[in-house]
């Protein structure tokens, strides 16, 4: 009886790493693509270096672990933003109070648009009347937070 070996040669890794880097288009989470770029290494290295199968698959899962980890580590680091919450762009644009809706909501109407829009529903921890300048300190959704800007005092 005879024995059958396994036999991988360089190209098996570098087309594993080909059709695992194409079937990304169909899972959109970069991991595939990492496992991917594992394998074309490990191909890569074989082509240099004879390595048995048993070292192979672990450098290939080495490899892979890695990607991954500096994937999720380096790579994802970008600051998380909320949708529709730009608070630094609007931050200080100016308005004024048209509308006293409720104790601490009201309508105002801007000097330039806020997100599209010059009239929106907005909220202030102070009191505020009908005419009162107003500024945005913060956007929360479809509500601006304001406070009053130079209010005049009437005697």
């Amino acid at each position: 009886m005879e024995a059958t070996q396994l036999a991988i040669v360089w190209w098996h890794w570098v087309v594993l790493g080909i059709v695992l880097a194409s079937l990304e288009i169909f899972v959109p989470s970069f991991i595939l693509l990492w496992l991917g770029i594992a394998a074309i290494l490990v191909g890569v290295l074989l082509w240099f270096v004879p390595i048995a199968l048993s070292t192979q698959l672990f450098l290939w899962a080495g490899l892979s672990t890695l990607l991954l980890l500096l994937w999720f580590l380096y790579f994802r680091r970008t600051p998380r933003f909320r949708v529709g919450q730009s608070e630094d762009e609007y931050a200080h644009i100016a308005g004024r109070i048209v509308e006293v809706l409720d104790a601490r909501r009201y309508r105002a109407e801007f000097d330039l648009p806020v997100l599209g829009d010059r009239v929106w529903i907005v909220e202030s921890q102070e009191p505020l009347r009908s005419g009162d300048r107003v500024e945005v300190v913060k956007v929360y959704g479809q509500i601006l937070r304001v406070k009053p800007l130079n209010r005049k005092e009437t005697p």
